[in-house]
């Protein structure tokens, strides 16, 4: 059991990293591919785009097919990309690439998520979901000093061939992983197409309306009309089910990792570029000072399992937001003066954000009824993903109008704010909830 839950990180470690690294060295490609900053811009936005829609997808395909044999069809895939962007100096080739990277990255902490809840024993459980919640912040803070290393030293050809060696998980995965199913018994029903369609169309005009142009958004809005009509129809198992949304505590879960995500990945795009105009940094220098906060963060977010122990969830949840929101205010208020101030500031908002990725992980499984397990981790997962691109996106586009970073980081921590509120929300309604239950039982 040890080695599968060695495997389950692996390779949500790779899926991270690889999401990071190529973002240092867009500059170097776009010279060496003979492409505009807005056309290399695509390898990031392809990467994400798929891997968004991918992970909900993934996530219901589990239950027609074995997770064991996705998860190798994904790792083959996503190898099958590394080595066509490792071997090609064409931007469309690279491109495509890239795309395939995604078809098969895109599963790998979807299924790993769905393994650990579904075959991993309940006292090996929460172990497998605290480091899957330790390998999402570690895996970003490697991804940013190895991209820098190898892209400055080898060249960025040498990020896709690194990613490449992900292949070597596939025996332990054919060993090691369960040939069952998401929903433990193979569904029969056939697979819904049209409500895959409409996904696809949400995501991506989701993720372009925020990075390219608001009105997109629109689009996005029509798209989620059209999955409700959708869901009622009865005759199909299907792919969007908004029967997962009516859990409050399961909505204010997935609404606060959408921001914690958000916060998180806006300030690895904020952070180098501070740190360049503060201080005149290096990448390898500021890869340096991510790298070792998140390694260190990484082992704090184990301790995680046995605080709750100790503490409930709540309780270590709303801890974790508040050394969040003060690691913004640092990093805002007093990062541009002093490093030693950036570099806590950045400690706290990576620790709390290992944190509240583990307590969030642990938590979420309790608010899914079994039988709709897959759809509701695949919807965490793609909540998880929009946040990801809605931070830096979000964050660029305020800096093409105030130029002021510390503004920006001031803006992240007034949705904190809006966290906590949610936290002293969902607890009055679950009091009142529970005085309903007490008076209906005297009755």
């Amino acid at each position: 059991m040890n080695k599968l839950i060695g495997t389950l990180c692996l390779i949500v470690l790779a899926g991270v990293m690889n999401s990071i690294l190529f973002n240092v060295t867009l500059e170097d490609m776009a010279i060496d591919l003979k492409v505009n900053s807005s056309a290399i811009s695509w390898i990031v936005i392809a990467y994400t785009l798929v891997t968004t829609f991918g992970s909900v997808i993934y996530s219901k395909l589990a239950s027609y097919f074995q997770i064991k044999k996705l998860l190798l069809i994904g790792v083959t895939l996503f190898t099958l990309g590394s080595l066509i962007g490792f071997y090609s100096s064409i931007f469309t080739v690279v491109l495509i690439g890239r795309i395939i990277q995604a078809m098969g990255g895109s599963s790998f902490i979807a299924l790993s998520m769905i393994t650990a809840t579904q075959y991993i024993p309940l006292p090996k459980r929460n172990v497998a979901l605290t480091l899957i919640g330790g390998c999402l912040s570690l895996g970003s803070g490697l991804g940013f000093l190895i991209g820098g290393i190898f892209a400055f030293t080898w060249g960025w050809h040498s990020l896709f061939l690194l990613m490449s060696l992900t292949f070597l998980t596939t025996i332990s995965i054919y060993f090691l992983f369960p040939s069952g199913y998401a929903s433990k018994e193979r569904i029969t029903e056939p697979f819904d197409i049209l409500g895959m369609f409409y996904l696809v169309i949400f995501v991506t005009f989701f993720i372009l309306g925020v990075k390219l142009n608001i009105y997109l958004l629109f689009l996005c809005i029509i798209s989620v009309f059209l999955l409700g009509l959708h869901s009622k129809n009865k005759k199909i198992v299907l792919l969007v089910d908004p029967s997962v949304f009516r859990n409050y505590s399961y909505n204010r879960l997935i609404l606060i990792s959408f921001i914690n995500n958000a916060a998180m990945v806006a300030t690895l795009f904020l952070f180098p570029t501070l740190m360049n105009r503060a201080f005149h940094l290096s990448v390898i220098q500021i890869g340096f000072i991510i790298c070792i906060v998140a390694i260190v963060s990484f082992f704090i977010s184990l301790m995680i399992r046995k605080i709750v122990q100790v503490i409930s969830n709540g309780k270590s949840m709303f801890l974790s937001i508040l050394l969040q929101l003060l690691g913004f205010c640092i990093l805002a208020f007093f990062g541009i003066h002093s490093i030693i101030m950036a570099i806590l500031g950045l400690f706290l908002i990576y620790s709390s954000y290992g944190a509240l990725t583990v307590i969030i992980n642990l938590e979420i499984p309790q608010h899914i009824k079994p039988e709709k397990a897959a759809m509701g981790l695949g919807m965490y997962n793609l909540i998880n993903f929009l946040g990801m691109s809605f931070g830096p996106s979000v964050s660029s586009r305020i800096l093409s109008v105030y130029t002021n970073i510390p503004f920006v980081l001031q803006c992240f921590a007034v949705l904190l704010v809006v966290i906590l509120l949610l936290m002293f929300t969902g607890r009055k309604n679950s009091q009142l909830s529970l005085k309903r239950n007490v008076s209906l039982e005297k009755d």
